[in-house]
C-alpha cells in the first residue's frame, strides 16, 4: 500500500464505472457487476474539522500572492485504446473510446461507456451535451431542517435557506479495506453554517480501496513499461466500480447495492417516500426515477475522497468538483485518469483544489515536495496549471480563472497541512476562499 504523508495520514485510490442512457438527459444508473464480499456499513466521519467561522463574503479576505505555473503539461482528452472488462447495464452511446479503456465496457470497441450525465447547472446554455438544461424547476417546500441518517449515511437539507438546486456528495479520508465508511472530513460543517440550502448526502463506500490494492503483477509491468495502458487503467477503473458497481477489473467487485450511485439513489427515494416529501429530492433523478443526473451534483472530497472524486470525475460530468488535500497519484503517475481523461468527464474549469503548503508555492521543502506532486497530477489531468498562494491573514479577492490554491501555513483558527480547510469554527482565515469555491 502506498504510504502517505503529513500527520501520519496516507491516501491511495480506486475507480468505479459508468452506465449511460440514450435519452436526451443522460443519467447514471446502477451497474450490473457481480457482487463481492464486503463489510457492513459503518457510520462516522473521517478526518478533522477544526476551527472556522466569521461572516463570509465571496470576495472577502483570504489573500493571494498571485499565480505560478505548475510542472506538467495539460493532458489531451480522449483517444483510442484497449477496453476494460465488464459489462454495463445501461445503453451504450456512440463516441470515441476513452483511452486505455478507463471507464469503458467490454465489447464496446469504438464506443464510450455511457457517461452518466445529468440535468445541467444554471450557468449552462445547453451547448454541451453532457450538461443539458434541468428538466424542470426545483420545487422545495418552505419549512425547517431535514436531517437524518439513512443506513449510516447522513442526509441534510435546510428548507429555510435559499435552495441551491444542487446535491453535494461527500467522501472523507482513508479507512480500513472493506469497512464501508460515510464521512466528509468536515467540509459539510462550513456549507451548513453559511449556505444551508444544498441537498447533501454522505454515501458510505470502501475507503480502503487504494492504489496499493492493485495486484502486484500490474505494478511489476509498469517497472519496465511505465505507460502500459492495461496496467495504468486499473486504479481508475476500480474507483469507477465504487461509483456505479459496473465490473471493470477482475480483482475487485462491489457488493450489490453498495455502489455510490446505488446508495445515493436509494437515499433519494427514501426521502421522496416520506422522510422529506417537501424536499424535492427527486429533482436529481432521471425521468425513470432510477438514474442520477450528475450535472446538478457537486462532489467534495478530503484526502482519499479527493483521489476518488478526481478519478471518477475524469469520466463523469459533475456540476463541480472540490478537492482538499488531494489528489495523490497513489503510485500510478501515468494512470489513465491523469493522462487521458474522457471528453465526457467533468471539464477542468469546474474543478477546484485546496492544498496545504508549509511554504509558498512552488516549494519542495519537507512535506511540500509530496504536495507538489498533487499539483502535477491535476495539471496533467487538465485542471489547469495556475496556483494561487493564500494566507489565513491575507486580504484580497478571488476570481476566475483561479481554481487551484496553495493554503500556506495556518494559525490557531485556520487549519493547515493535510486537512479540510473549510469548517464551521470561529475566526477561520480561509472562509473567504471557501466561500469562493462554493459560489464562483
Amino acid at each position: 500500500m502506498l504510504a502517505g504523508w503529513r500527520l501520519g495520514l496516507f491516501c491511495v485510490g480506486v475507480t468505479t464505472s459508468l452506465a449511460c442512457s440514450s435519452s436526451n438527459t443522460p443519467s447514471v444508473t446502477v451497474g450490473s457487476g457481480s457482487s463481492g464480499s464486503g463489510g457492513g456499513t459503518t457510520s462516522g466521519s473521517v478526518g478533522t474539522s477544526s476551527g472556522s467561522s466569521g461572516s463570509v463574503s465571496s470576495s472577502g479576505s483570504g489573500g493571494s500572492t498571485g499565480a505560478a505555473t505548475a510542472s506538467g503539461a495539460s493532458a489531451s482528452g480522449s483517444s483510442s485504446g484497449s477496453v476494460s472488462s465488464g459489462a454495463t447495464s445501461g445503453v451504450m452511446s456512440s463516441g470515441s473510446a476513452s483511452s486505455g479503456g478507463d471507464a469503458a465496457a467490454s465489447g464496446a470497441s469504438g464506443t464510450t461507456a455511457a457517461s452518466p450525465s445529468d440535468g445541467g447547472t444554471t450557468e449552462d446554455d445547453g451547448s454541451n451535451p453532457n450538461y443539458p438544461p434541468p428538466p424542470r424547476a426545483i420545487n422545495v417546500q418552505p419549512g425547517g431542517l431535514f436531517q437524518t441518517n439513512f443506513n449510516g449515511q447522513d442526509m441534510y437539507l435546510d428548507h429555510s435557506k435559499p435552495i441551491q438546486g444542487k446535491l453535494i456528495l461527500y467522501l472523507g479520508g482513508l479507512g480500513a479495506f472493506n469497512a464501508w465508511v460515510s464521512g466528509s472530513g468536515g467540509f459539510d460543517a462550513f456549507v451548513k453554517k453559511y449556505f444551508g440550502g444544498f441537498h447533501m448526502f454522505m454515501p458510505a463506500t470502501n475507503t480502503g480501496l487504494v492504489g496499493g490494492s492493485v495486484p502486484q503483477s500490474y505494478v511489476t509491468t509498469l517497472q519496465t513499461d511505465p505507460t502500459n495502458m492495461e496496467a495504468n487503467r486499473q486504479v481508475g477503473d476500480s474507483r469507477m466500480e465504487l461509483w456505479d458497481g459496473v465490473t471493470r477489473v477482475n480483482w475487485y467487485s462491489v457488493p450489490a447495492g453498495k455502489s455510490i450511485v446505488a446508495e445515493t439513489v436509494a437515499a433519494i427515494q427514501y426521502a421522496m417516500a416520506g422522510a422529506d416529501p417537501g424536499g424535492d429530492w427527486g429533482y436529481y433523478l432521471d425521468s425513470a426515477g432510477t438514474g442520477l443526473r450528475t450535472s446538478d451534483v457537486w462532489v467534495v472530497g478530503y484526502s482519499w475522497g479527493s483521489q476518488t472524486w478526481a478519478m471518477i470525475s475524469a469520466y463523469v460530468p459533475f456540476g463541480r468538483v472540490i478537492d482538499t488535500s488531494g489528489p495523490q497519484d497513489e503510485g500510478f503517475p501515468n494512470a489513465l485518469w491523469v493522462t487521458e481523461p474522457s471528453a465526457n468527464g467533468t471539464p477542468g474549469d469546474r474543478k477546484y483544489m485546496l492544498l496545504g503548503f508549509d511554504s509558498a508555492y512552488p516549494s519542495t521543502a519537507g512535506a511540500d515536495s509530496e504536495v507538489m506532486g498533487m499539483v502535477t497530477n491535476v495539471g496533467n489531468a487538465g485542471w489547469g496549471n495556475m496556483v494561487t498562494n493564500v494566507y489565513p491573514t491575507g486580504t484580497g479577492a478571488f476570481a476566475a480563472p483561479q481554481r487551484l490554491f496553495s493554503m500556506v501555513g495556518s494559525n490557531g483558527a485556520s487549519p493547515g497541512g493535510h486537512t479540510v480547510f473549510c469548517t464551521d469554527g470561529p475566526g477561520n482565515g480561509w472562509d473567504p476562499l471557501c466561500s469562493y469555491v462554493m459560489t464562483q
